[in-house]
């Protein structure tokens, strides 16, 4: 199954019935099967954005380990 990002409705009928998973849970992950790889690089890039964790030294200033 080819899907994008404006399938996500498609793959959340199929995950409806997922025991156990908030609907929030349920809808971000629909959004991330359905999304192709460089849609869900963009996806977090947006993320990270929001969060200003956009650049290495942003993530480095709130004490993320980073790898070397």
């Amino acid at each position: 199954m080819k899907t994008t990002l404006k399938d996500w409705p498609k793959v959340y009928r199929k995950l409806k019935k997922l025991r156990g998973v908030t609907l929030k849970e349920k809808v971000l992950l629909a959004q991330g099967l359905a999304a192709t790889p460089e849609e869900r690089l963009q996806m977090h890039d947006n993320h990270l954005r929001s969060l200003g964790l956009y650049s290495h030294w942003d993530r480095k200033k709130c004490g993320f380990k980073l790898s070397e």
